[in-house]
């Protein structure tokens, strides 16, 4: 069982990050522009094919996944994180998407 072969998340990050944009291109691939009123929707159908497809990679982890789609206006975005963990079984990912409209 591929769950019980991987006990470290360094050994599927690559996988996972190959994942990712996949599951984005799903949801934006095809959308041409920014619209406010597709965000939540967008952020909600992307989040859960990112769950799904982790938990098809290795369904032995917790995972949180966090989505922010920002309409590209030339505006910043920062963000941080702070993490308690076991640095040698667990990680994390971050990937940036963006098409011409939107970030």
């Amino acid at each position: 069982d591929k769950a019980d072969e991987v006990t470290a998340f360094s050994t599927l990050k690559e996988e996972v990050t190959i994942a990712l944009p996949q599951c984005i291109e799903k949801v934006l691939g095809k959308v041409p522009e920014y619209h406010a009123t597709h965000v939540d929707s967008w952020c909600e159908s992307i989040g859960q094919a990112v769950l799904k497809k982790l938990q098809e990679i290795n369904a032995n982890f917790k995972f949180i996944v966090s989505t922010s789609i920002l309409e590209k206006k030339g505006a910043g975005f920062h963000t941080s994180s702070a993490v308690f963990w076991q640095p040698d079984t667990d990680g994390a990912v971050s990937y940036r998407w963006e098409n011409k409209a939107m970030i």
